[in-house]
Formats: structure tokens, sequence, C-alpha cells
């Protein structure tokens, strides 16, 4: 049997996928003049990559406000550093357009912190997780999609570092931008699966018994 096309992937089978990284132009926006102004430039496209960064917390209770704004397109990716550039008004503007969509995974708990920075209405967000949960998938997360749909590893080893540091590393960089670029590369994978997964499993078991 393939193992991308079962119900479930094994964590050793993903891990024996080559590793995905983006290649593409990464620029930290570090000030509210800046942000505004690529924020602007910004809304010029008709689909971004989207994912937010937070320092993590180890202690039971006690949590860090978004750090990190990560958007992309397939050859940029644009890191708005929110302890230096600010929720910029044009950066709420784009993240309030119908007209741009935001592709991302797990928009909710996203967009619940940044609200917890500024009050806005969220418009034009593609919760990849929900188009995936209708086809019945069960692993929704950036890396068992990754697996299943682009046949890459997802590194995530930085996911769990200082977001708020002064300075990001260059591992920092790369994995916030693959981050929000990988929804690029998904989105068009989602809408192209006609399949429904659980109704595969059953006849692969009914055919096998």
């Amino acid at each position: 049997m393939n193992p991308i096309s079962t119900l479930r992937l094994e964590k050793d089978f993903i891990n024996t996928l080559p590793p995905l990284t983006f290649k593409g132009r990464i620029i930290e926006v570090m000030d509210r003049t800046s942000a505004d102004r690529i924020a602007l430039e910004l809304m010029k496209h008709k689909v971004l990559g989207f994912d937010t960064e937070s320092r993590p917390s180890f202690r039971k209770g006690v949590s860090y406000p978004v750090a990190l704004i990560q958007l992309a397109s397939e050859d940029t990716a644009w890191l708005f550093r929110l302890r230096f550039c600010g929720f910029s008004q044009n950066l709420l503007k784009l993240l309030s357009s119908n007209h741009v969509k935001k592709l991302g995974i797990g928009l909710r708990d996203d967009i619940s912190r940044l609200k917890d920075i500024r009050d806005f209405q969220p418009g034009g967000l593609v919760e990849l997780c929900d188009i995936a949960a209708e086809k019945g998938i069960i692993q929704v997360g950036a890396r068992p999609l990754t697996a299943r749909y682009l046949h890459r590893r997802l590194i995530k080893s930085s996911q769990r570092s200082n977001w708020a540091a002064p300075k990001l590393t260059e591992k920092q960089k790369s994995y916030a931008a693959t981050d929000a670029w990988v929804c690029l590369k998904l989105y068009p994978k989602l809408l192209a699966d006609m399949r429904y997964y659980p109704t595969e499993i059953k006849e692969e078991k009914t055919h096998n018994s």
C-alpha cells in the first residue's frame, strides 16, 4: 500500500522523506515605515502564504504575544518583527482584506493571538486544515500535509525557539519563511485532490479481507 494514500502517516515514514526548505529571498521587516510600505505592496498580490510565531512558554498558564508575522509569495518571504515594526496600519488592512487570500494552517489561534495585540476584522483567510478535514484527513497539521501532498519533510526543530529574541538566527528565518511558503504549495494540491480518505481505507480493508 502506498503510505501517502493511507489515512494516517507514521512518524517513521515522514522522517524518511527529504527535507523541504524555502530557497527564495527572505526579508526581515524591522520598522513601522517599512512595514507600512511593504504591506501596501503586498495588497497587490492575489494570494499569500501566512503564519505567525510567538515566544514559547514552558510554564502552565503563561503565554506570550505574537512576535512574528510571516507572509510569503512563491519567491519571497517577509518576516514582520512586531517587536520592532509594530502592528502597522497597512499590515492591519492587509490582514483584513478580502481581496488578498491568506493561506494558513491553524489560523484560528494565530488570529486570536493577533487580536490580543490589536482588535481587527480578519478577511481573506483560507484555513487549509478545514479543506483537509473535509476530505476525511485526520492529520491536518503542516508536517503531515507536507508529507502527504509534497512528499517532503517539514523540519520543525526551530518551532520552540525564542521568536522575541533581538536577532533571529538564519535557521529561525528559514523555518519561518518555509512555514508560510509551504501553504502556497499545499493549497493547489488540496484543491486538486478529489479523494475522500475514510471511504478509500474502508474499501481497501474490504478488498483485502
